[in-house]
């Protein structure tokens, strides 16, 4: 299936873009084109739902357009700006221009530049940078390379914005115009394809969305006719949601439902608190969701039933997911999620505890200590994040401690009388890294 690609920047811009692009079978190019950066809103806007991702020319119609949220960070790129764009540009520099020493320079930042003069032996030659994230308005920049040529007039500019040049131009300060080459262009296209390949072949990967009533009739209210109603109505609501995600949807057992789908129908819209929800009202059941992904039918449903076993340790209401690599996410109604991986690759910790904590165990603690922004924790602390008993988390603390995870860092006295519980100041940012 061919990429929808939409094209936009200067004319100009635009024009060197159609030509690096045709050669490439997978994309479905439309170019736009403006005359000043403002414009990017009508053009994206005007061209929702035939476009599938942008190319942007540069940094400026990109940060702009990311900034005021009419693209995202997943369907917007821009070919970088390397140093063969800046040797170019300085080349016809010092071809036009007699002997210069002094430049002022955009949006490229001044290590770049200093890498390409050390490279090229550019010793003499004085730079003024204006480096910036994000997006800066044209007049912003055209004071800035107006003032450093008003402080000393041999000063030449050196811009990666189409206005800034035409505007210096014609007030007679001398001015060039750095654009990215043909190569980065190719470069940035190969990598849109290979990412929007790897996004079809994730969105068509396997889920399985688990649900399990969480109560445990009796035998006299399983074989009523109320509990039966209640689940008639528990499979209507799941029929109609596996009619949303495209699925299909089977009783594995009593209480247990798998629901068949995609990850991307998955992940594409809301995730299903509202099943929940509706379940609890229409139904009068509560039950828990989880969600396993895989590359097989198989590994889903291992991974579904590894997120069920996860979430049947605590009370609320949280969808657990695991994924092809064993990294497990919590999913909250309104507060985001947190991923934690079980397996040790990326910890350094888990060799030196020996075993004696798992490493899903220490990727889960680092990865509350970041959602909840806590390095302080007690006993208690880590006994909700693992539900566990306090006692486990007071020997997670010893051994994390032991082998330079966590330490002292006070106490903190309960509201009931008692001992103080110990407070401890983890250190889990030094146990990732390479094993």
């Amino acid at each position: 299936m061919k990429i929808r690609l939409g094209l936009l920047g200067p004319k100009d811009s635009v024009t060197m873009m159609e030509e690096v692009v045709r050669p490439f079978p997978d994309f479905d190019w439309t170019s736009f084109h403006y005359e000043a950066t403002e414009e990017t809103e009508a053009l994206v806007n005007g061209a929702a739902g035939k476009v599938d991702c942008w190319l942007f020319s540069g940094q400026a119609p990109y940060a702009y357009a990311v900034e005021q949220g009419f693209v995202n960070r997943e369907n917007a790129y821009y070919p970088p700006l390397h140093g063969a764009s800046l040797v170019g540009a300085l080349l016809d520099m010092f071809f036009r221009e007699e002997n210069p020493t002094r430049v002022s320079l955009d949006t490229i930042d001044e290590a770049e530049f200093q890498q390409v003069k050390q490279e090229h032996e550019l010793d003499g030659l004085q730079v003024t940078t204006y480096p910036y994230a994000g997006y800066k308005s044209a007049e912003e920049i055209i004071q800035f390379h107006a003032a450093e040529h008003e402080k000393a007039p041999e000063t030449i500019a050196l811009t990666c914005i189409r206005r800034v040049y035409q505007e210096l131009k014609s007030r007679g300060i001398p001015v060039y115009r750095i654009t990215a080459s043909r190569f980065d262009v190719s470069e940035t296209l190969k990598f849109i394809r290979e990412r929007r390949s790897a996004d079809w072949y994730r969105s068509h990967q396997l889920a399985v969305i688990g649900v399990e009533v969480r109560e445990e009739a009796s035998l006299e209210e399983y074989h009523s006719f109320r509990r039966k109603h209640r689940e008639l109505d528990l499979k209507r609501i799941l029929l109609r949601y596996a009619e949303e995600v495209k699925g299909s949807f089977v009783q594995i057992g009593d209480g247990l439902f798998h629901l068949f789908t995609t990850r991307g129908e998955v992940e594409r819209r809301p995730l299903p608190f509202t099943v929940m929800e509706e379940t609890e009202l229409q139904a009068k059941l509560h039950i828990r969701m989880a969600i396993g992904y895989g590359n097989s039918a198989m590994e889903a449903e291992v991974h579904v039933q590894e997120a069920l076993q996860q979430s049947r340790r605590t009370t609320e209401r949280v969808i657990y997911a695991v994924d092809e690599e064993k990294r497990q996410t919590e999913h909250f109604p309104e507060a985001g999620s947190l991923s934690y991986s079980v397996q040790s690759g990326h910890l350094r910790a888990v060799d030196q505890l020996r075993g004696r904590v798992s490493p899903g165990v220490v990727s889960k603690i680092l990865a509350y200590a970041r959602y909840h922004q806590q390095r302080e924790v007690t006993s208690k602390d880590l006994a909700v994040w693992l539900a566990s008993s306090e006692r486990n988390a007071r020997r997670i603390l010893h051994e994390l401690e032991e082998a330079g995870f966590a330490e002292i860092a006070g106490e903190e006295q309960g509201v009931r009388r008692g001992r103080p519980r110990k407070l401890f100041r983890l250190k889990l940012e030094e146990a990732e890294g390479n094993a």
